[in-house]
């Protein structure tokens, strides 16, 4: 080994080296560049959210001139938190301009572990899907989004919108099989007070 090593010395020196720089860089952006970037995302989302809020949603996906709009967050910091979050609310803006396709692209960019935001994010895809015409990619991305819920506040609400899709297709056999999921399975919740009229519609349509 003493051998190997007074005959490889250069080369050892140089793995070595390359080694320390490879961890030292690791470490500086783990630790160092990613939380910068993370925070200057954050900044930059702060002026983008509120032209959102107030229905701006031009300067919210273009920014102003001054400040960054979300197609610019999501470009430079992409593989930030934030970075991420801006496609969501690009895809939420691109819905508000009827541009339906652009809304499902940038939802589909973004995953977050937020359960209710990624729920979210399913559905708009859901009704975007809907608003183009295609009630059986709708049914997935609703599906999808029950999946998301994790909760049953907001799952009957995506079933619903599940059986409807049926509905559009002339499916009344599975429309009412999942109006009669949200009566037995949440039946205090909102989505079930009025789901009688669904089911007996569904039903009525069944028996033709």
């Amino acid at each position: 080994m003493e051998n190997y090593v007074e005959l490889h010395k250069k080369t050892v020196t140089i793995v070595s080296i390359a080694v320390a720089v490879l961890i030292a860089g690791f470490v500086t952006f783990k630790y160092w560049y990613i939380p910068s970037q993370e925070e200057d995302a954050e900044m930059a989302m702060r002026q983008a959210q509120n032209y959102f809020a107030s229905d701006s949603v031009t300067k919210a996906i273009k920014g102003d001139g001054a400040n960054l709009g979300f197609q610019d967050i999501a470009d430079q910091y992409g593989w930030t938190p934030a970075g991420r979050l801006a496609n969501y609310y690009l895809g939420l803006c691109y819905y508000q301009k009827r541009d339906y396709q652009a809304a499902i692209d940038n939802l589909e960019k973004f995953n977050a572990h937020d359960i209710l935001v990624s729920a979210n994010a399913a559905g708009v895809e859901g009704d975007a899907e809907m608003q183009l015409n295609d009630a059986d990619k709708a049914i997935e991305y609703y599906m999808e989004a029950v999946k998301r819920s994790g909760n049953d506040y907001t799952a009957p609400m995506y079933l619903k919108k599940v059986a409807q899709a049926y509905e559009t297709k002339g499916d009344y056999t599975n429309a009412l099989t999942t109006y009669q999921t949200i009566k037995t399975q949440y039946y205090s919740y909102a989505e079930a007070n009025d789901i009688d009229k669904y089911i007996a519609r569904a039903e009525a349509k069944t028996a033709k």
